[in-house]
């Protein structure tokens, strides 16, 4: 696919606020999927505020305190794929030696579009995908202390126990885009990206383009 210059927020919302959001470069826009690019040295922004949990890094109930950080996004550029409709991103990150044989896949809420980009909501738990189809789950302490605490309930919890499911029936089924060519994807910009203005404001009018902002 040719280099594009489109760009959109993928932004991570919990409890009615932004917990990080990053600019990306729209890679593709289809039916079948949706791929955002974010190189090394992208800068974004993270919410402040108490953190609790297994490692220290998950924001407690109540715990924002209105404001947020710069966050450098430093190591490999990381191509994140969605499928409308399924509650996970696939992501790989892209190194000197080319992508990463296994696969991260991000269980959260299917992406909404809006006006700047996309919008999605964390489900903390993630499947490790392997080549030959096997898998391994990462962060199931954290989803424990997530129950623990009331930040998710029992409805939450099912979502993400489906997903879940789901998720790992598509990696030994090798399902699209864990066994795409994903050099398919082309040349892909190096060059850091900034904010758009307006990336605080949480719920943007919808786009009637079928594709996000344009730098």
């Amino acid at each position: 696919m040719p280099q594009t210059t489109a760009t959109a927020l993928l932004r991570w919302i919990s409890d009615d606020r932004i917990s990080s959001v990053y600019q990306h470069y729209v890679i593709e826009d289809s039916e079948r999927c949706i791929a955002l690019w974010q190189p090394a040295g992208t800068v974004g922004r993270v919410a402040v505020g108490e953190r609790g949990g297994p490692r220290g890094r998950n924001m407690v109930p109540g715990g924002w305190s209105g404001s947020y950080t710069e966050h450098e996004w430093t190591g490999d550029g990381v191509l994140r794929i969605h499928v409308p409709g399924q509650p996970w991103s696939t992501w790989r990150w892209l190194t000197a030696d080319g992508w990463t044989e296994h696969a991260y896949v991000n269980l959260e809420t299917p992406w909404t579009r809006t006006g700047l980009g996309f919008d999605t909501a964390d489900w903390i738990l993630d499947v490790i995908a392997e080549p030959d189809g096997s898998h391994s789950l990462k962060d199931e302490d954290e989803l424990a202390w997530a129950a623990e605490t009331g930040k998710f309930d029992a409805a939450k919890l099912a979502a993400v126990e489906d997903a879940r499911r789901r998720a790992v029936a598509a990696v030994e089924a090798h399902a699209f885009p864990l066994a795409a060519d994903w050099d398919a994807w082309g040349a892909l910009p190096a060059e850091p990206l900034q904010l758009a203005a307006g990336w605080e404001i949480v719920a943007p009018q919808p786009s009637r383009s079928p594709s996000p902002t344009l730098d």
